[in-house]
């Protein structure tokens, strides 16, 4: 039997263990209660505007639909691969390379207006069976597609090798040779989803989005961005993708092509250099990288042209006598028809001109009340707000560009001896201010 002087001992044990337990999970909710507010903290939310919930959000609306760029890379590089063995298009003469690639840009054109006359019947409320009428059509489509499906490696390889022999040419080399090699395929190129603040016109954020998207989905994902982070958000279309080899998209402007060609192979030439390396620094540096090779291209596509498709080349633009205009004698003048350069410029320093107002939402309504009059003059434009221009005035070449960037470069290119010059002294760019410095020099 036990006493109360023996108790008394394993009483006060029992107490201290019962108070070390008690301490011990005490303990560990602070512990856990630290970790999930730091937890908290750490997490996007709707308070935290920074560079995490952006990203947090971004990749929250586009789901799955963000461009697998590897998948891509893994079959143009085994078609590219076959192609080395094959050599599609090798044996051929050249006036039979160059019909070859005239009948695959004709047959584009062509597959574009079937698609739009197939589009129509469906589209046509007073059509009763739209399948039956487009039939013809479609099974005029399908062989068409199959058709070019067979001389696509053909056509991809020759045009690679007359880019080539123009780069080579201008004096584009690195020890002689053209690097990297021109290396293309035609394909659906990936939509790009751009981010601008409200309040200034600028790409402040990017991500490629699968080729294969309904305008249903753009339509969701810019919303659901917008609403989320009270920004300008935009999915369009892209030309090209700076992957290798190369996406290019097709187009029956074989100008258009040969520009878009030229123009990513100079991005992965300028990867190898200070101006590619630093593209993503800031808006003036993606800018410059943009604007460059945009000048690149443009240059080596009319080069090829007048090498290999004479036929293709636009007329140069001359003096017309003003005696030989049909109305000189009348005393008024017809109107001018709509130019969509100078609407566009026009309309992108009035935006800039309330933007630095703080005139957000009357900046806003302006842009909308613009793209009604476009849709009047036959221009499609699904959306014309600040991501649009942030997007296209990257390339400071085109009519929404306002950048000084872009007429900096064209004077730097007419002050040099040869395109080879030009890009030889802006490879080495990472600054605007560089350009600023470049042109001082050159004086």
């Amino acid at each position: 039997m036990r006493t109360p002087a023996t108790l008394q001992p394993v009483s006060l044990l029992t107490r201290a263990l019962t108070m070390r337990r008690a301490w011990v999970a005490v303990r560990g909710r602070l512990v856990l209660a630290f970790l999930c507010i730091s937890l908290l903290l750490a997490l996007p939310s709707d308070g935290y505007l920074g560079t995490a919930r952006v990203t947090f959000t971004l990749n929250q609306a586009i789901g799955r639909l963000g461009f697998q760029l590897a998948s891509w890379e893994v079959q143009a590089l085994s078609q590219k691969a076959h192609d080395l063995i094959a050599r599609p298009g090798a044996n051929l003469r050249p006036a039979q390379r160059h019909d070859l690639v005239a009948a695959y840009f004709d047959a584009i054109g062509r597959v574009e207006e079937l698609n739009r006359q197939i589009e129509r019947i469906y589209a046509n409320p007073h059509q009763s069976d739209p399948q039956a009428a487009a039939a013809p059509l479609q099974a005029e489509l399908d062989l068409l597609r199959a058709e070019q499906a067979r001389r696509r490696p053909a056509v991809e390889s020759i045009l690679a090798e007359q880019v080539t022999d123009i780069l080579r040419e201008v004096g584009l080399t690195t020890a002689g040779r053209v690097w990297p090699p021109v290396s293309f395929q035609f394909s659906a190129s990936p939509y790009y989803l751009i981010v601008s603040p409200r309040n200034r016109i600028v790409l402040q954020y990017g991500i490629y989005l699968e080729p294969e998207l309904a305008v249903e989905q753009m339509e969701h994902i810019e919303e659901d961005v917008q609403r989320r982070l009270d920004v300008s958000a935009l999915v369009e279309g892209t030309g090209g993708f700076s992957s290798y080899p190369t996406m290019i998209v097709e187009n029956p402007d074989l100008e258009w092509v040969l520009s878009t060609i030229a123009h990513e192979w100079g991005h992965t030439y300028l990867a190898f250099r200070p101006l590619g390396w630093h593209y993503a620094d800031s808006g003036d540096t993606r800018t410059l990288n943009e604007t460059v090779v945009s000048i690149l291209g443009d240059e080596i596509a009319r080069r090829v042209l007048l090498r290999y498709y004479p036929e293709l080349v636009p007329p140069a633009d001359w003096p017309r006598p003003f005696s030989m205009r049909t109305d000189w004698w009348q005393r008024e003048r017809p109107p001018r028809p709509f130019e969509f350069g100078p609407f566009m410029r026009q309309t992108r320093l009035h935006v800039d001109k309330l933007l630095a107002e703080g005139k957000v939402t009357e900046a806003e309504a302006y842009m909308e009340a613009q793209r009604q009059i476009l849709l009047e003059q036959g221009y499609v434009i699904r959306k014309l707000n600040q991501a649009y221009f942030a997007f296209h005035g990257s390339y400071a070449v085109g009519p929404a560009a306002t950048d000084p960037i872009g007429g900096k470069l064209r004077a730097l290119r007419r002050r040099t001896e040869s395109l080879a010059e030009f890009m030889q002294i802006v490879s080495g760019f990472t600054s605007a201010a560089d350009l600023d410095a470049a042109l001082a020099r050159m004086r």
